[in-house]
């Protein structure tokens, strides 16, 4: 091979090498946002996800009041983090099963009454969005919980005091109403 050929092919390699680096970092960024949503999805159950779970489980027939009230109470003594609870419900209420979507948003709607932060981090974790997705689901077996989850908007957003703060609840309560 002649040396203007070789330094031709080691030219166009040494592109390759930086053009790879460089869509290497662009890929690895973009993979480290995903890999973030995947990764609270698949990462091991904490306390919360556990308490959640038992609590919303589809062998109920109606609301555990006792395990309700005792997430929040832990809740409020911060013995659970609201985010996590919040997390662990949003994750129950995109499971799409009817029993356990439905005690979900009883479950959520028992925290936001109960535990200050209740509010901020329903919106925080845009788990209006899944309740929106809820309402605007045309599947009929989901009836109970699209009810629900227009009962809690509607509630949210007609509210002038506690959520002065977040205008969210009111802009979506105009959007599904």
């Amino acid at each position: 091979m002649s040396d203007s050929l070789k330094e031709k092919v080691n030219a166009i390699g040494e592109r390759l090498k930086i053009n790879g680096a460089e869509m290497g970092r662009k890929m690895s960024a973009g993979i480290g946002t995903m890999s973030f949503k995947m990764k609270e999805f698949f990462q091991e159950p904490n306390q919360a996800d556990r308490l959640v779970y038992d609590a919303t489980s589809e062998s109920l027939d109606e609301p555990n009041w006792d395990m309700i009230l005792n997430i929040c109470d832990m809740v409020n003594a911060e013995k659970l983090y609201t985010c996590d609870v919040v997390r662990a419900i949003k994750k129950k209420i995109m499971m799409k099963s009817v029993r356990g979507q439905y005690l979900a948003l009883v479950l959520l709607e028992a925290l936001v009454e109960n535990c200050d932060k209740g509010f901020f981090e329903v919106a925080t974790e845009r788990v209006l969005d899944e309740m929106v997705k809820i309402v605007d689901d045309p599947d009929q077996s989901f009836v109970a919980s699209k009810e629900k989850a227009l009962m809690m908007i509607q509630g949210w957003g007609e509210s002038n005091t506690e959520l002065r703060y977040l205008p969210v609840y009111e802009e979506t309560y105009k959007v599904c109403s």
